[in-house]
């Protein structure tokens, strides 16, 4: 049986290199005298990011005037320097210590949207803290005060957000991050790193955790719980300021309407998440997925807390917080219809 933890819910991502990326935001005049503004967009390739996908293939850009030129790419901290500069204009990707780090260093971005966000299910749930079956059955590990000492897998390691999420479950046994070897590991390899006890544990994200679960190698300790979201849409600052970027961020909202409760599983989503993300529909249905807020506002609060782990464990070598005012824009989710 699992046991109940407040953790967040996070698609956490290894810092890879960026695929090529085109030019700035430009229009081109079509045929009826209408302007179709160019926007490009860097994303990591995962349903959790849907609303972008569905706008695309439901025609949401279009009707709004924009082409849009999706870019995939490893890692939110590769975008964001791109962003910054303006040859990418949208990064849609996981939170990171590199992304504080490059705001700090005046690189001009907003995070303007939440993204994927946990719906609370305790029996399927997107992310799960996965604890070696072994050190259980042997009574080693039995809470999570017992992982005091021990490797746990986080894909980023201690900059990315799997760190936040274990520090969350540690915290409400008095630990803090600084108590556990954080290990950085890819989510494909944790179940393998669990079955042969190079890890003690590991936060791993749907499908890899639902196989561990179900084969026997782990049992999940700690699930996220409702309204928790670690990616998000972050704007250049130069398009941040257009008029393009609040005819993007409605096209996207629209479609996270689309995808609001048990619709996100209609057939004609999961037929579009599928071909965005190289999967199958079946593949699709086989795992959980993340809910969108309708508006898909922004967190400051989580934002704000996982500044903190990383400035704690060390991944953040500024001394003090940035003022959220200086790289959170609200103003796109509030103005949306």
């Amino acid at each position: 049986m699992k046991k109940h933890m407040k953790v967040l819910a996070a698609t956490v991502l290894a810092g890879l290199a960026l695929s090529a990326c085109g030019s700035d935001t430009s229009a081109s005049a079509e045929g009826d005298g209408q302007e179709s503004a160019t926007v490009k967009v860097g994303i990591v390739q995962l349903p959790i990011f849907a609303p972008i996908y569905v706008a695309d293939a439901k025609g949401y850009f279009e009707e709004a005037g924009l082409e849009v030129q999706l870019e995939t790419v490893k890692s939110g901290q590769d975008a964001v320097p791109l962003a910054s500069s303006g040859k990418l204009d949208v990064v849609a990707a996981g939170f990171s210590a590199g992304m504080f780090s490059a705001i700090e260093t005046g690189l001009d971005i907003k995070v303007v949207a939440s993204m994927g966000v946990s719906d609370g299910n305790t029996e399927e749930s997107p992310t799960d803290l996965v604890v070696s079956s072994a050190a259980v059955d042997s009574g080693e590990i039995e809470s999570i005060a017992d992982l005091k000492g021990k490797k746990i897998g986080a894909a980023g390691g201690a900059g990315g957000t799997g760190a936040f999420l274990l520090s969350l479950a540690l915290e409400e046994a008095g630990l803090g991050i600084n108590d556990v070897d954080v290990v950085n590991l890819g989510n494909p390899d944790m179940p393998t790193a669990l079955a042969n006890g190079s890890l003690d544990a590991g936060l791993i994200s749907a499908p890899f955790s639902t196989l561990a679960i179900e084969d026997g190698t782990g049992v999940s300790m700690a699930v996220p719980p409702a309204g928790t979201s670690g990616t998000g849409m972050i704007f250049g600052g130069q398009f941040a300021g257009s008029d393009n970027a609040q005819k993007f961020f409605d096209a996207v909202a629209k479609a996270a309407k689309d995808l609001q409760g048990e619709e996100r599983y209609s057939d004609e989503n999961l037929q579009i998440i599928a071909e965005a993300t190289g999967q199958t529909v079946e593949e699709l249905k086989s795992v959980p997925l993340y809910t969108w807020l309708p508006n898909l506002e922004p967190l400051p609060e989580q934002l704000k807390g996982m500044e903190a782990v990383w400035m704690e464990s060390g991944a953040i070598e500024y001394a003090e917080s940035i003022e959220q005012d200086a790289y959170i824009d609200a103003s796109f989710a509030e103005n949306t219809p």
